[in-house]
């Protein structure tokens, strides 16, 4: 009887609907957060467990997982399934009474009909991560809390007011020395002593810093002074070389790098009337559906299971009206919607 339980409790952390066939479906329900302002307590989102005795269909969840867990065919997946949902209904049919862990237990009531007893956990509330309720404590008034602040503001200013004594001779002596750097400081060299050759910046070459010439005077021969520039020359060639080095090199332009958009497949709402672990089952369902009632029946794969769906759409309100029109047939009154991309 452990050996379903388990299988249970795995499904219902996937799925919010798993079904013994002939025996019911456990259902997890959504109850919305709610906030208590009397007891100021809130409780977060979380998932409840409930049962439905009308679910008797082989969803095919419950063998699929017999088989994998326990790596046998899938006939054999039925029947230990089929076991131990005989010994569940013994169990209760003796003792009255059937417990299944976290997940609540069962009883017979007066009129010898069975009552369910949900269990209470948050292992199922995987979205509000299992948080339990929690306690708001009520704020004080907010005059209150400004009088408290205060007192004790008061009460730590007298207890940390420290006096220092300071010598007044050792305030003018720090005066003193303060003016004396200052006036120190304000004193510069003056400008015609500066060396100009310390003033050029070192990005520069020596040889493109121009010099002034040096005029010597030679006396010709008619006895008038002529003056010769001795260094034009040489520091005009110097000019020239260092221009030819420092010339900048081109900078290749770089080409704009245009990025593709990414394609977002939309979301389809496929309303799921059967679910199988084999396409050939699949399959024999499919042929056996009337096209009457299901005209665009097909099916879609996911996670390893052929989902047999009656129509699709690509619009949630569209593809519920459907589904609640498809649940008036008896036949279909267990279709779900199944949401991918």
């Amino acid at each position: 009887m452990l050996r379903i339980v388990t299988h249970i409790e795995r499904l219902l952390l996937v799925h919010d609907c798993v079904i013994v066939p002939k025996f019911g479906g456990f259902v997890l329900q959504v109850v919305p957060a709610v906030q208590h302002m009397e007891e100021h307590t809130f409780r977060p989102l979380r998932k409840e467990i409930g049962f439905n005795m009308t679910l008797q269909h082989n969803d095919g969840l419950l063998p699929e997982s017999y088989m994998q867990m326990h790596a046998v065919s899938y006939r054999q997946a039925q029947l230990m399934l089929e076991e131990d949902v005989e010994d569940i209904k013994n169990t209760l049919q003796q003792y009255g009474k059937l417990s299944l862990g976290v997940l609540g237990s069962f009883s017979i009531g007066e009129e010898g009909q069975m009552i369910f007893h949900p269990g209470e956990t948050d292992l199922f509330s995987v979205s509000s991560y299992g948080l339990p309720v929690f306690h708001f404590p009520a704020l004080a008034p907010l005059q209150v809390e400004r009088e408290e602040v205060a007192l004790l503001a008061s009460k730590k200013e007298k207890r940390d007011t420290l006096y220092i004594p300071i010598s007044r001779k050792l305030i003018r002596t720090a005066m003193a020395s303060a003016a004396a750097i200052a006036l120190f400081l304000l004193v510069s060299t003056p400008v015609k002593d500066v060396n100009q050759d310390a003033y050029t910046a070192s990005f520069v070459p020596t040889g493109m810093v121009v010099q002034k010439p040096v005029l010597s005077e030679t006396v010709s021969s008619d006895g008038i002074v002529a003056e010769a520039d001795t260094k034009q020359a040489a520091s005009e060639e110097v000019v020239a070389r260092e221009v030819k080095k420092v010339a900048p090199a081109p900078v290749p332009e770089k080409k704009a790098v245009v990025s593709k958009p990414v394609a977002v497949r939309p979301k389809m709402y496929h309303i799921v009337i059967a679910s199988f672990p084999s396409e050939s089952q699949a399959d024999e369902f499919i042929a056996g559906v009337d096209r009457n009632e299901c005209k665009h029946v097909s099916k879609v794969v996911r996670d390893g299971k052929y989902r047999i769906y009656a129509d699709k759409f690509d619009n949630r309100e569209a593809a519920e009206s459907y589904m609640a029109t498809l649940r008036s047939n008896p036949k279909y009154k267990d279709a779900w919607l199944f949401i991918s991309r």
